[in-house]
This record gives structure tokens, sequence and C-alpha cells, in this order.
């Protein structure tokens, strides 16, 4: 008997239930009355971005980004709705200077939805407001460093990154504080060649990295850099010389800047030289001490390794004297038969160098100037013919004549 009455009772209660739900059904389908319903967090949308693009400006802040937004409407109607397919749009594409805009929104509702059916009773409220500013792009160049430390004997590279610029929008007064994107590279006795992609941090005009950057995109964020590794080695430079105009290479001192190049030990150490030659210096053209900028050329099959691509040689020659003379005894030979020469300037100054006190007996007399025309065109105008200078005695052997671009001014006729 206890349990038939426990039965009716959940019965009833189904009973009560389905009654409830079909009275439920039947409002809202049949009567579909009015009812009110709060929207909370509903996403603000602005509109017209791509025409305030095309004016030179861009959106900075926006306040509000989302709304509470109450609604009257058929209850039918209002149950479809959510945050999730109603938002409120404000237009922007009217805007045409900088400055803070308050915007009225408008409600938009899915498509399915009839909007004769539902109003917003909230909707002297819906206002944003919007920061614009002025619109840039710039380009800056990606530079790489690398911080950590080689392994004994090895040597890392210039940092190459790709790409190797990347392309900023955004504010134009934020931009114009942004100097350059930097990449950084760590590791500890590291000996092969890094490759990786590694962030970018924009550095500003002050040298720290830049703050403000909510409004700034860019056309990467990171970028593949390569840290060239390899094992190196020293090599001196050196440089000859050739004797001339009383000087030899005993009487030489001289510097090498840099004395030394770092090169990329190559893989096959067979014939790998000892030194690197600058070349030969011709002292009969070193007139005093002088400075020479001479390329630095490396043997085939070795690369350079953090080389500049000319070193100075800087020569002395302290230890000799050199000396001026006005020559006035000037040969002339193989004169063109039929023909007369007559000399321009009666003298040619010759410079002669050699030990102290050797130099001090040398006279105009010890100098042959030797004038070869047997090539001369005959000609009205004034022309310059080569001489050859030499000293004359054996007790001048020790000295000599520097340079050899000596020339008379002849006028050689018929």
């Amino acid at each position: 008997m206890k349990r038939t009455k426990q039965d009716r009772k959940y019965l009833n209660i189904i009973l009560a239930i389905l009654l409830a739900m079909a009275l439920w059904f039947y409002v809202i389908n049949v009567e579909n009355p009015t009812g009110t319903a709060t929207l909370r967090d509903v996403t603000v949308q602005l509109q017209g971005m791509d025409a305030l693009t095309e004016q030179g400006f861009m959106v900075t802040e926006m306040k509000d980004e989302t709304m509470d937004l109450k609604l009257n409407g058929r209850k039918k109607t209002l149950m479809k709705l959510d945050k999730d397919n109603v938002y409120l749009a404000a237009d922007v594409s009217s805007i045409t200077a900088e400055g803070e805009y308050t915007l009225n929104c408008r409600t938009v509702y899915p498509t399915y939805v009839n909007t004769d059916n539902v109003t917003s009773s909230s909707w002297n409220k819906m206002q944003v407001t919007v920061t614009v500013r002025e619109r840039g792009t710039k380009e800056i160049a990606v530079r790489g460093e690398f911080i950590g430390t080689e392994a004994e004997g090895c040597l890392a590279g210039r940092v190459i990154t790709d790409p190797a610029a990347l392309e900023l929008t955004g504010p134009r007064e934020v931009l114009d504080t942004i100097s350059y994107a930097l990449v950084q590279v760590t590791g500890a006795e590291v000996s092969d060649t890094i490759v990786q992609q590694t962030e970018v941090v924009l550095i500003g005009v002050d040298g720290q990295p830049v703050q403000d950057l909510e409004n700034i995109a860019s056309s990467a964020t990171s970028v593949q850099v390569t840290v060239p590794v390899k094992k190196y080695m020293e090599l001196p430079l050196v440089v000859t010389f050739r004797d001339g105009g009383g000087a030899t290479a005993e009487d030489v001192s001289y510097k090498i800047r840099p004395d030394t190049i770092t090169v990329a030990e190559p893989r096959n150490e067979d014939g790998v030289p000892v030194s690197v030659s600058l070349g030969e210096i011709d002292l009969s053209q070193v007139y005093g001490d002088t400075t020479y900028a001479l390329p630095i050329r490396l043997p085939h099959g070795l690369s350079a390794w953090r080389t500049p691509s000319y070193a100075t040689v800087t020569v002395s020659l302290d230890s000799l004297d050199s000396r001026q003379l006005a020559v006035k005894d000037i040969q002339l030979l193989n004169i063109p038969e039929g023909c007369t020469a007559e000399r321009i300037s009666p003298k040619l100054y010759v410079w002669v160098r050699g030990e102290p006190d050797l130099v001090k007996e040398i006279t105009r007399e010890d100098v042959r100037v030797e004038v070869d025309l047997s090539q001369a065109v005959p000609s009205d105008t004034i022309q310059r013919f080569p001489a050859k200078v030499t000293l004359v005695g054996e007790e001048f052997e020790k000295a000599g004549v520097i340079g050899t671009n000596y020339s008379v001014a002849l006028r050689v006729t018929r």
C-alpha cells in the first residue's frame, strides 16, 4: 500500500512538470509576450578602417571595447540573442584628422533575427571614444650581435640576418623614435656555425628598447640568424724592398698596421703560407718618410676573417741624407739628322741620397743627365723628353739618384 502511494506521488510530479513546460511553450510560441534582456560584455567593432587608412590615419586607442546592452522585445526573439551573435558597430570612415572622437554605436543583430521584434533601451548610452593618430611606414635595418663565447681557436664572424630589414607601420610619432631592430645570439664555447630563428627587439634613437609598441606592426617579429664560426689562424703581413736611390733594405725602418691578419683555417693544411705579402716597395721612389696603403691580397685557398682591405706601411730612411742639385750639363744624344734641339729649361733639379758624409761630397758635376732624341719628331711646340740620370764615379757607388721620372723640356725643329 505504501509503495502505491509513493508511485502516485512521483507520477503527479512528472505530470506537473510536463504541464508547466506545455504552458511555457504555449506562452512563448503562441502568445509570445514582450520582455527585457541584458547582454553583458557585448563587443564594440570599428567599421570604416580601410577608409581611415587610405587617409593616412589609424586608431591607436579605444575606450570601452565592450558594453552592456539592454534589449526590449518579444521573448522568443530575445532568447535567440547573446553576446556572441550581437555586436556594436562604430564608423570611423568620416574622420579626417588626428584627435579624440566620441562615436555613436549601432546594434548589429544576426541576419535571422527580425529586428522589428527587438529594440535597445540603452541607445543613448551607446557611445565609444577613440583616439586617432597619423599612420606611417618605416623601413629599419636588422642588426645582429653575437654575445656568447667562442671555443679556443675559433672565431665568430659577422652576424647575417634574413631578412636584413623590416617594414614597420604604426603611429608616425612612435615610428620616429625607432632606430633599428636588434637580434642577439648567445652561446658558450661555440665551435660550429649557428643558425636559428630569433625574435627581434626594436631599439630607439636613444639606444634603449622601445616600450610603446602596442600599435606598431612589423613585417616580421623574428628573423633567421646565421653566426659563422670557424677555426682561425694569425698570419703576419710582410713587405719587401727593392734597392735604389742610394738606399737598401738594410737602411729602411718601417711599420705595418695591422701587422697580422686573421684568416679562416683552410680545410686542407698542405701548403698553408707562413705570411701574407703586401708586395714590393721600390726605394728609388721613396723621397722621405712615406706611408703607403697596400691592398691585402690573400693567397688562394684562404679567406679573410675580420680583416681590412688595406694595410698601411710607413717607411723611414733616417740613417741616410738626401740633397737636391741643379744640374746644368745635360747631354742631348741621337739628335735626328737635319734637326736642332733647343733647351727650354737651363737646369734639371735632381735628388741624390746616401750616407751623410758621402752626400756632402756630391756636386752637380758628378751627376750625368742624358736625353735620347732618336725618337723625336720635329715640331715648333715645346716637348718633354725623358732623361736618364746617374751618378758618375766609383766613390759614389753607395749613393744614388732618387726618382726615375725626370724629363727635360726641348724644342726640336728642322
